[in-house]
C-alpha cells in the first residue's frame, strides 16, 4: 500500500514539472515574439546620425599652393532607419570623398587667394561616390574656406640612393644615368628655395654582371607637405661590363722651364698598367696616352722628376704605373 502511494505521488510531481515546463517555454516564446515585434516597429522608424567624412582635394590648380590641409573631415548628419544605421556603425569606417577642384565651380572670396567651397558640392560629390541607403540632412561646416598662395616653381636634380655590388672582374662601364636627372617641384617659395636636389627610393643591386634599367620612386620630402612634385618617378640606367687587366708601354715627354738645355731621362719609358672593358681591349693603342715628366731646377731635387699621365682614353682605369719617377741629367 506505501509503496504504490509512493509510486502515485512521483508521477503527479512529475507531471507538474513537465505542465510547468511547457508553460515556461510558451511564454518565452511568446516574450520573443512581442520583443521582435517591438525591435522591428522600433528599427523602422527613422533616426538621425552624425557620421565623419573625410574629404580629399584632388587636381589642385598647377599656379596655385592649398594651404589648407589636403584632407578635412566634414561631419554628414544622415537620417535613415535605424537598421540602416546600426549596420552603417557597426560596419563602416570614415569613409573618404574625393573632390576634384577642376570640375567644380568655387565661390570667389574676399581676395584672389580666397575661395570658397559650399554644402551643396560637397553633397553632390558625396552622392556621386556613394550608393546612398540614407538622406543627407546638413553638412558640418556648411561652407569651407580654401586658401591659396601662389606657387613657386623649380628645376631640382635626382640622385639615386644605390648600393651595387659585381660579380668578380665585371664593374660600371659608364656613369649612372638618371633620365630626367631633374624634375620640376612646385610649392611655397620659402619651402622649395631650401631644397637643393631629392632622393630616390633606396635600392640594393648584387652579383651584378649585366646592364640593368629599373625605375624608382623620387622620394618626397617629408616635412614638405605642400611640395608638389611634376614626376614621380626616374629611370635608372647601369652599364657593366667584364674588365681585364692590360699594360702599355709609351714614351715620357720631358717638360721644364729651361732655356736651351739637353736633358736625359732614364728611362725615358713608363709602363702603365689598367683595367679596361673587353669589348674595347682592342681599340687601346699607346698613342693615347701622353706621359710627362716635370723638371724644375728651381727646387733642389735628387734630380728625380716625377712622372703624371695627362692624357689617356676615358673607358679605362689605370691601376698602376711603374716607375713613377725618373732620374735625369742636364746637359748645358
Amino acid at each position: 500500500m506505501e509503496t504504490e502511494f509512493k509510486t502515485l505521488a512521483d508521477k503527479v510531481i512529475k507531471n507538474k514539472r513537465l505542465q510547468n515546463k511547457k508553460k515556461l517555454i510558451i511564454f518565452s516564446f511568446c516574450l520573443l515574439i512581442s520583443m521582435s515585434f517591438w525591435t522591428l516597429k522600433k528599427f523602422s522608424k527613422e533616426y538621425q546620425l552624425i557620421v565623419p567624412f573625410k574629404i580629399s582635394f584632388q587636381n589642385l590648380p598647377e599656379n596655385k599652393v592649398l594651404l589648407n590641409n589636403s584632407d578635412t573631415t566634414f561631419y554628414i548628419t544622415i537620417k535613415s532607419q535605424g537598421f540602416n544605421l546600426i549596420y552603417y556603425q557597426l560596419f563602416n569606417e570614415t569613409k573618404k570623398i574625393n573632390i576634384d577642384l577642376s570640375k567644380i565651380q568655387l565661390f570667389k572670396g574676399y581676395n584672389k587667394n580666397t575661395s570658397y567651397l559650399g554644402a551643396s558640392q560637397i553633397i553632390k560629390a558625396i552622392k556621386k561616390q556613394n550608393t546612398l541607403d540614407y538622406n543627407i540632412v546638413s553638412v558640418y561646416p556648411d561652407t569651407f574656406a580654401l586658401l591659396w598662395e601662389n606657387a613657386y616653381i623649380k628645376n631640382v636634380a635626382v640622385k639615386p640612393i644605390l648600393k651595387l655590388n659585381f660579380q668578380k672582374q665585371y664593374q660600371l662601364y659608364d656613369s649612372i644615368k638618371v633620365i630626367p636627372d631633374s624634375i620640376y617641384i612646385s610649392g611655397i617659395r620659402s619651402e622649395i628655395d631650401n631644397i637643393k636636389f631629392l632622393f630616390t627610393q633606396s635600392l640594393s643591386l648584387n652579383d651584378l654582371k649585366s646592364n640593368k634599367s629599373i625605375y624608382l620612386n623620387i622620394i618626397k620630402p617629408n616635412d614638405k607637405t605642400k611640395v608638389k612634385l611634376f614626376s614621380d618617378k626616374v629611370q635608372i640606367i647601369i652599364s657593366v661590363e667584364k674588365y681585364t687587366e692590360a699594360e702599355i708601354e709609351v714614351p715620357i715627354n720631358i717638360q721644364n722651364n729651361l732655356q736651351q738645355s739637353d736633358i736625359k731621362i732614364f728611362p725615358d719609358k713608363v709602363k702603365i698598367k689598367y683595367l679596361v672593358a673587353l669589348k674595347d681591349f682592342k681599340k687601346i693603342n699607346k698613342e693615347m696616352f701622353v706621359a710627362i715628366a716635370t723638371i724644375k731646377t728651381n727646387t733642389k731635387s735628387e734630380n728625380k722628376a716625377k712622372i703624371e699621365i695627362v692624357n689617356f682614353p676615358s673607358n679605362l682605369k689605370i691601376s698602376k704605373i711603374y716607375p713613377e719617377k725618373v732620374e735625369y741629367i742636364i746637359f748645358k
